[in-house]
């Protein structure tokens, strides 16, 4: 199941804070203007997921580079 939370944090913008996951595995986390509606909030997700897939395989390709050889 893939959710998008709310935890009820508001920051210091006002932006409420979520929490973006794939059953109980935290994917991201972003922030969200609520006055911006779902789909400013469903893009933000999308954003939020491209960003921690990109950085996965970053530190994947630096594990690599240590890699005895």
């Amino acid at each position: 199941m893939i959710a998008i939370i709310n935890t009820g944090a508001i920051d210091d913008e006002g932006r409420a804070h979520y929490r973006l996951q794939i059953n109980n595995e935290l994917i991201a986390e972003f922030h969200h203007y609520r006055v911006d509606g779902l789909a400013a909030c469903l893009r933000l997700a999308a954003d939020a997921a491209d960003r921690a897939h990109y950085e996965k395989i970053d530190r994947l390709i630096e594990l690599v580079g240590r890699a005895p050889k």
